[in-house]
This record gives C-alpha cells, structure tokens and sequence, in this order.
C-alpha cells in the first residue's frame, strides 16, 4: 500500500453517508473520517515525536491515531490495557518513545504518576480529544528502517520482544484477508482489544480496505475486566445490538458464544464470518460452533508475520485445518517446523541481529495437505498459550511460586485453557493450605491477571529427578507431567 489515503478513498467515496467507524460517542463518515484524521495528524505535527505510545480503551480516537501515525512515518507502540507497569514500562523504553497518550480515565492517578515518574518525569504536553498528552525523555531505542509499529504480546515471561512492522506489511496481511474473504460485509463488531495485532490489522484493516462499517464498543461495554475476565452477558447484548456481518474471537470467547448459542441465544443471521485465533481451538468446538448456528472459520499466525498466516473462508475451508495460507507469504516445513517466508517482520527492537531477515521460524510444527491446507500439530517450545491468546512461560510463573520457603516444587499447566492451575509440592506437611493462599494471592498481585493462578491441588510426595516426570536435573517433562496430572488439572475446568 503506497498511499494508504489514495487507497481508503477510492473504497469509501464511492459510499459517502456510509459510516466508516463508530463507537459509542462517535460515527464517522467518510467526509468526517478525513477531517477528524487531518486535525489528529496536525497536533502530532505539532509535537513533532520520533515515537508515540498509546495506553486507551478501544474508541475510534485510538483508531484515529494509529492511521495519523502512519501517515507521518511515526513508529506507533499500542500498549495492552492489561500490561503490568513494569511491563508498560519496558515496552515504552524498548520502543524508545517520546510522546505517551494515555486516556484520561485509563487507570489509578497512582500508578499513572509512578510510571510517569518512571519515565523521566513525563512532562504535559496538553491533550488529544480524551487523551493526555505527555513528553518523554527519548530512548535510545534501535528501530529497523521503516518501522511503522511495534506490538508487545503478552509475552511469555515479564518483558516481552517488540516486534517491528512495516505499514506495507500491515496492510498487505489486510489486503489478502479481504480477499480470501471475497465479499461484501456491512458491519465488523470489534470485540478484542485494538492493541491486539489480531484485531487491529485482521479486523479494523481489512474491514476498511473492504468498504465495511468497522463498530467499536468500548472494552468494559464488552464485558471485559482485565484481559482474561468476561461478562458473557454483556457480549451478547453488544452482539446482538450491533447485528455485524463478521467479528474475530478466540478460542475461550468461541466457546461461550457457542455455549450460549446452545443454550437459547439466538445468533444473528448477518453474523456470516466468525475467523477464531490466538490460541489452539478446541476439538470438537468448531464443530459444535457450526452445529450452534455460528459461521466461525479458524486461522493461524503470529506477531512476526502479521497477526495472520492462513485462514479458513466461505470460499474455500477445511475446518480440520488452519485454512490455505495467505497469498503473500509462502509457508515451508522444516524439520517438521512451520516455516513462513514472504513478506515477514522488520526484527525486534534493540535487537539488529535480527533485522533483515526473510524467513521466519515459527516454533510451531505442522503440515501442509496436497490442497494447501496448514494443520499445527503443537509447538517446539514449552510456551503455553491460554484460550483468550495469551502467551505464558511456565518457568516464569513457577521461579515466582517457588520464591517462597513454603514451596519445594511447582508445575503450572493451562495451554488452550481460560487460566493458569498450578501442581504444588509444600516443603514439610506443616504447611497448610491457608498459608498457600496467602502466599499465592502475593504472587499473583506481582503477576498480569493472564498468568495469574487461579486454582492448586497440593502434590503429596515431591517427584523426583531422574523419574518419568523430571529430567536428571529436575527440569519438568511437561507432557510426562500434563498426562500424570491430567485428572487432577481438568477438575478446575469447566469441560468444553
């Protein structure tokens, strides 16, 4: 996309009344949409930043900034509403931003002071419609050349890597989802937080580039509290108030959707493209989707390339599979490891070793079917990924448990689930279950909610090194250790 202007209006003047993007206190048309873009654009200007964070609620200001960021080749950093402040604290450093927006009304005036005190001070600069406006002092970050955004996951431990993207790599992914979709919608609901690149790129994007109506309710209005605590209530009132024509989710939001489907709600008939990611679907939940009345296509992909590799559509799906893969990337196996080459990430910030490169290895394994079908059959590494899309390290959460004399061992589990269950060995039997709660509830406040634990059985007999469960060196076999507790951990689920 060489003029993303040129291209948003040669889609959108052609329906001018249409509304472009709504939320709650705003509807924009085309006309307004240019407008309201241009005055964004021109007190960026003003501030003249080489950087610029954003910590907001979904709205169509966020939206707004994003796009006047692009327009004045400004590396944009969306920072997770749900991120720790040590967290926002990194990103904002290894972004090496010196302009931060933060909503008004986003968080506690504490934790605001101390991060801006954190970050040299933070000095007021004025306002952006809801934003606060504060000057940074600038980091010495190194960016690859044409960095346009750089997205932190959740990350698997407390600092995740940035990832740096191109603008011509963002809406290239846009571009050919709109055309494996190859139709028409009218209204795309966007359920899942706009720093998630998932939903920015795959859902904002590509619904513009589609000529589709892009609704942008705020998260609380949602139901969401936190990133892994929802209001199924408030959901389906959204969905069902909006009527959209598509709308992306992920596995555990898929699964309450179909819950709630089979239980009496009725999905609307204009709901005709459900794309589920983020994390590992289910089996059998596709199936039951389709049975419940929900038109729900799985895909695959990964920060590094995107937000999306492959995806299911009306027009050409196997739901056994992750779908065909997109036509700008070119997907090889090797050594069983899904390999994605084509249009890829720039590198990781601060990190110039990894700049330039022109195939990206995945972590994930899988195969390609003679019709050009991607399945991942599960992952080289030992990240845990929950079911609302979250990466977690088990070894992070567990070096933080077994910070406590309390505990001699602990093994946390939660792939593909709504949160972390942890397997507890106490140090002697004198140690009671209050005492673990206690020392539990500590941790967790030092935790993001995602990798927070929220259930424990105790482990009687410690396992030892050198058994079927530990290596000689007491390093955790984690499908060993998943198989032998397996009965125990889905006690604390709620069987899908």
């Amino acid at each position: 996309m060489n003029n993303l202007l040129e291209t948003l209006n040669a889609v959108w003047q052609h329906q001018p009344k249409k509304a472009m993007l709504v939320d709650g206190d705003t509807g924009l048309n085309h006309v307004e949409f240019l407008i309201e873009l241009e005055k964004c654009k021109q007190q960026l200007m003003f501030w003249q930043p080489k950087s610029v964070a954003l910590l907001a609620d979904n709205s169509v200001q966020w939206v707004l900034v994003d796009l006047a960021c692009q327009l004045l080749n400004i590396p944009f950093l969306p920072l997770p509403v749900y991120f720790t402040p040590k967290q926002l604290k990194h990103s904002i450093i290894d972004a090496g931003c010196d302009l931060l927006l933060i909503e008004n009304a986003m968080g506690d005036a504490s934790t605001l002071d101390s991060l801006l005190q954190d970050l040299a001070g933070g000095k007021v600069l004025g306002e952006l419609n809801q934003y606060g406006a504060f000057a940074l002092q600038g980091n010495k970050a190194q960016l690859p050349e044409h960095t346009a955004k750089i997205t932190f996951t959740s990350g698997s431990t407390g600092q995740p890597k940035g990832v740096c993207l191109s603008n011509t790599h963002q809406w290239q992914v846009a571009s050919s989802i709109k055309a494996r979709i190859n139709k028409r919608t009218n209204r795309h609901l966007c359920i899942l937080p706009l720093a998630t690149l998932l939903e920015n790129v795959a859902g904002v994007y590509a619904a513009l580039l589609n000529g589709t109506t892009v609704v942008i309710p705020r998260l609380s209005e949602l139901g969401f509290n936190g990133s892994s605590s929802l209001d199924f209530a408030k959901l389906l009132d959204q969905i069902s108030q909006c009527q959209p024509s598509s709308l992306i989710t992920t596995p555990e939001i898929l699964a309450g959707l179909t819950a709630a489907a089979e239980q009496g709600w009725t999905v609307p008939e204009c709901l005709s493209f459900v794309p589920v990611g983020g994390a590992r679907v289910a089996p059998g939940l596709i199936n039951r989707a389709h049975k419940a009345g929900i038109a729900v296509y799985q895909g695959y992909g990964l920060s590094e390339c995107g937000s999306v590799v492959s995806l299911n559509a009306p027009s050409q799906a196997n739901h056994d599979t992750m779908g065909r893969v997109l036509t700008h990337n070119t997907v090889t196996i090797e050594e069983g490891e899904v390999m994605v080459s084509g249009d890829c990430f720039l590198g990781y910030a601060n990190q110039p070793d990894s700049w330039g490169q022109s195939k990206c290895a995945t972590g994930d394994m899988g195969f390609i079917d003679d019709k050009g079908y991607l399945t991942i059959t599960g992952r080289r590494k030992n990240l845990l990924i929950s079911s609302y899309g979250r990466n977690i390290n088990p070894e992070w959460v567990e070096s933080e448990l077994l910070a406590s004399s309390l505990l001699k061992q602990a093994f946390v589990f939660g792939d593909g689930k709504p949160y972390c269950v942890a397997a507890l060995s106490a140090v002697n039997a004198n140690i009671n279950s209050t005492q673990i709660d206690q020392w539990i509830s500590q941790v967790n406040a030092q935790l993001p909610d995602y990798a927070q634990i929220k259930a424990w059985f105790l482990v009687l007999q410690p396992i030892l090194p050198g058994s079927s469960l530990l290596t000689s060196n007491g390093r955790p076999k984690r499908a060993p250790l998943l198989d032998f507790f397996q009965n125990q951990i889905n006690q604390h689920y709620n069987t899908i």
